[in-house]
């Protein structure tokens, strides 16, 4: 037996804004059905603060800024 993981993860994956704008619209579908889970709202919160801040550093700080106050 190896200790070789089963599949090995590129480091880094490239996404067109096409597929980005699946992501985000997938990110808004789930926010609508979780409803009140606050566990579900701060892990999709944090997917599109993720999103976000690598595509415009500018608006993820911005939404930085809106969820502290």
């Amino acid at each position: 037996m190896t200790d070789d993981p089963l599949v090995r993860l590129p480091d880094q994956i490239r996404l067109n804004l096409r597929e980005v704008a699946m992501l985000i619209f997938a990110l808004d579908m789930a926010e609508d059905e979780a409803g009140d889970n606050g566990a579900a709202q701060s892990q999709i919160a944090a997917a599109r603060r993720l999103l976000t801040s690598k595509l415009w550093p500018e608006l993820g700080d911005l939404l930085e800024d809106r969820n502290e106050e």
